[in-house]
């Protein structure tokens, strides 16, 4: 028997594959959801079959997937195996469908350094956006001129620097993650601020390099670091691990088509009608007597290209995408082998996922199962009544900061190796702040130039609101709901306000953006929960939203984050044990390498190749081998 301490989807994502191989569980979540930080706001007024009403939600959590990234194909996998399992036992009102998530558009907007007006971007990739010094800006001019390359195509010096930061490491990350993991690694040890102002040169330019920005031995100036992290990110979020920055441009180029190269779309999935219908099915699965198979997950796998067909080829197909959300026809079609097994075949129920469940402590007893160790939970209920449960394995999947249980006397674990104590406390997290706007009419829709029905994207300010997310759906409602997304320093600063004032904070944003427009007009009220909603920390993320690490944090703790503590019975997992820091994949291929661990601890080796079989493989923990499509 393993406990699973925690409910998000690294914990369930281990008890489906203990389930699996016939390996039971049990999984202990303190809130009253699952899905840990994927967690969808509905206003008190959405309805799903309500025309007018069913667009009003957003996610508080992740809200987001690439669609064709082989890195992150695992979570399009494990959604589709779920369906075979829901569908066999009748379920179908449960079934889990991806919908596209627009992140770009040429029509979405910029506004920043007291610009008269916003920009479409479309028209910004030759404008300095006041960052000139003759602008009012701190830039010198010759970063924000326009100059024209060898095949007379105009560019601005000022947005090429990121490509040339990042490409060498791309593209040997591209050829093989574990060797180009290893190059990066050099200067794990440098910020993202630091490798820019003391390790590239202006000679790294290359082509691109002018005689009037200095000499080609200097560095990059303070003002050019402090543009590419404005543009960027967020406010001080350049002083994590240069390794961090240059793996989420890696991660997020994984949006591009990887069948067809000359495709320069970004493609992004969402959970259709809300996120949090995932972990709700992930849940339902784990409280059936039977789950996913070995067909399951082998047809699963195939349909989805982490796998090659009957064609001997890769292709791109699954069941469950909403129209709009289909390939492009560069895609090819998957060649399955087979079919799974969808036959209604109910199973019996079997809790295994106990809700209001918090573990208080865990306590390792090498005298439990005959001298060969384990743990011993203490669990409180929301009755606040304790108990005491023993297992031969635990994984916890709590976020660091979570390990700060608030008893009066126990700590959450004791006698901890210094290895395992210094990473808990050290591993950094980084803050991120959302809000979500309820309008009675959706003017953003029909401002400007832009196609109905396909998405505005993001827009980006500097002001502290940062990003305006647009939704991904309801074009069709008057209502609508805006969602403000930042990080870092910027959303510190937003959640030390109350929470009506930072829906205010949002207001100002959203009208700096919108000058033309009283968005105070359409603006449907301050009501928490009904019309808004605001999310900062909460008491279950433990001091941060995801994880993404300072310097030198990859090569210092990482790997002690992988490796079994307590003879191999305690095993760590979640996002932060993951090099995709934010992204649900991370916390699926952290749940399967502490799998891996027990099942190595156990020397079932027969248990190992079927979880391969049945979930794929991952030739290292975290790290998959790139294949060329092209």
């Amino acid at each position: 028997m393993v406990g699973i301490i925690g409910g998000g989807f690294a914990g369930m994502y281990a008890g489906l594959i203990l389930k699996s191989l016939g390996i039971e569980f049990e999984i202990f979540e303190a809130s009253d959801r699952v899905g840990g930080r994927i967690d969808t706001w509905y206003s008190t007024e959405y309805d799903t079959n309500s025309q007018e009403n069913k667009g009003l939600y957003g996610e508080v959590g992740g809200m987001r997937i690439p669609q064709f990234s082989d890195d992150m194909l695992p979570v399009q996998h494990l959604a589709l195996s779920l369906n075979y399992v829901l569908e066999r036992n009748g379920l179908t009102d449960q079934l889990l469908r991806w919908r596209k998530f627009y992140y770009n558009s040429d029509y979405q907007r910029l506004r920043f350094n007291n610009m008269k007006d916003p920009i479409i971007v479309k028209n910004a990739s030759l404008n300095s956006l006041n960052f000139g010094v003759d602008q009012g800006g701190d830039l010198a001019e010759v970063w924000v001129t326009p100059k024209k390359d060898e095949d007379g195509n105009e560019y601005l010096p000022i947005n090429v620097i990121l490509d040339k930061v990042n490409d060498p490491f791309l593209t040997a990350i591209d050829k093989s993650f574990e060797l180009g993991f290893a190059k990066l690694m050099r200067y794990d040890n440098y910020s993202m601020w630091a490798y820019l102002t003391n390790v590239f040169t202006l000679a790294d330019l290359e082509e691109y390099f002018d005689p009037v920005m200095g000499a080609p031995c200097e560095n990059l100036p303070y003002n050019v670091a402090s543009y590419l992290e404005t543009l960027n990110v967020g406010t001080g979020m350049y002083s994590v691990s240069f390794v961090e920055m240059v793996i989420a441009v890696y991660d997020w180029d994984g949006s591009k088509n990887s069948y067809d190269s000359s495709d320069p779309n970004i493609y992004m999935i969402t959970m259709d009608k809300g996120m949090q219908h995932f972990p709700d099915a992930c849940r339902t699965v784990l409280n059936l007597e039977k789950g996913v198979t070995l067909d399951d997950g082998q047809i699963a796998q195939l349909l989805i290209g982490m796998e090659k067909g009957a064609n001997n080829d890769y292709g791109y197909s699954p069941p469950n995408l909403t129209k709009d959300a289909e390939p492009p026809s560069t895609v090819p079609p998957a060649d399955p082998k087979g079919h799974a097994n969808t036959k209604y075949d109910p199973s019996a129920t079997k809790e295994r996922v106990f809700m209001n469940h918090r573990v208080t402590t865990a306590r390792y007893d090498e005298k439990l199962y005959d001298n060969n160790g384990g743990i011993r939970l203490s669990i409180i209920n929301d009755k606040n009544e304790i108990t005491d449960r023993e297992y031969a394995y635990v994984i916890s999947t709590l976020p660091n900061g979570a390990y700060l249980n608030g008893q009066k006397h126990k700590n959450f674990f004791e006698d901890l190796s210094f290895a395992k104590s210094r990473v808990l406390r050290e591993c950094n997290y980084m803050p991120s702040f959302k809000a979500f706007i309820t309008f009675n009419t959706q003017f953003w829709k029909d401002i400007g130039e832009r196609q109905y029905k396909t998405g505005l994207g993001v827009s980006a300010s500097d002001r502290p609101n940062r990003q305006i997310v647009y939704p991904s759906y309801g074009y069709d409602a008057q209502k609508g709901v805006l969602q403000i997304y930042c990080w870092a320093q910027d959303a510190e600063r937003m959640g030390a306000l109350s929470d009506e004032e930072r829906v205010y904070e949002c207001l100002k944003g959203i009208q700096f953006m919108y000058p033309e427009v009283d968005i105070y007009k359409y603006f449907a009220g301050y009501n928490d929960g009904v019309t808004t909603k605001t999310w900062f920390w909460d008491q279950h993320a433990g001091g941060g939203a995801f994880a993404l690490f300072n310097p030198g944090q990859f090569k210092n703790l990482y790997p002690t984050l992988l490796t079994p503590e307590f003879n191999g019975a305690l095993n760590l997992a979640g996002e932060c044990c993951s090099v995709h820091h934010g992204w649900i994949v991370g916390a699926l291929d952290s749940a399967y390498n502490a799998v891996n661990n027990i099942l190595e601890k156990m020397n079932a080796t027969k248990h190992i190749v079927k979880m391969q079989a049945t979930w794929g493989a991952l030739t290292a923990p975290d790290i998959a081998v790139k294949r060329n499509r092209n």
